[in-house]
């Protein structure tokens, strides 16, 4: 869980000028351990004090997702229905590839979707993508998490 809020938490242009205030006070601290209890504080503070500044996505950043994650079988993120391969498996028609392009120009990658993950902020959710990512140029695999928008 704690890696699932960091990287929410990673992922948010929302918070950066709170990252930067962060790593401005605290120039030694490990970021990915301490910044989620002092975002939790920092914004606490905010909401008590009746801030303006204090959003309520922000707020629900702060507070973190609820225990639980729900694993689904798909999901629609931004318009695009997204499927896990699984379940693509017995359909004719299949919607669990992505095709993202990489860093660089020209780089394109491709994955099949093998689970999502969903998790229940108080304002908004939260989607988890593992992926099982293939780079074609180099015909080899590489398996990490990938994260879409809030729903």
């Amino acid at each position: 869980m704690k890696k699932v809020i960091w990287y929410v938490l990673h992922n948010s242009p929302e918070i950066d000028a709170y990252m930067n205030e962060f790593q401005s006070e605290r120039p030694e601290s490990d970021m990915q351990q301490e910044f989620p209890r002092w975002f939790e504080s920092k914004i606490g503070n905010l909401y008590t004090a009746n801030d303006p500044r204090c959003t309520p996505d922000l707020f629900a950043l702060a507070c973190g997702p609820s225990s639980t994650a729900t694993s689904v079988n798909s999901c629609v993120v931004n318009g695009v229905k997204f499927v896990v391969h699984s379940r693509d498996l017995k359909r004719t028609t299949q919607n669990s590839g992505i095709c993202p392009t990489g860093e660089k120009p020209g780089e394109m990658y491709y994955g099949q979707l093998e689970g999502i993950l969903e998790f229940s902020y108080t304002q908004f959710k939260v989607v988890l993508f593992r992926v099982k990512w293939f780079d074609l140029a180099k015909r080899g695999r590489v398996e990490r998490y990938n994260t879409s928008q809030t729903l």
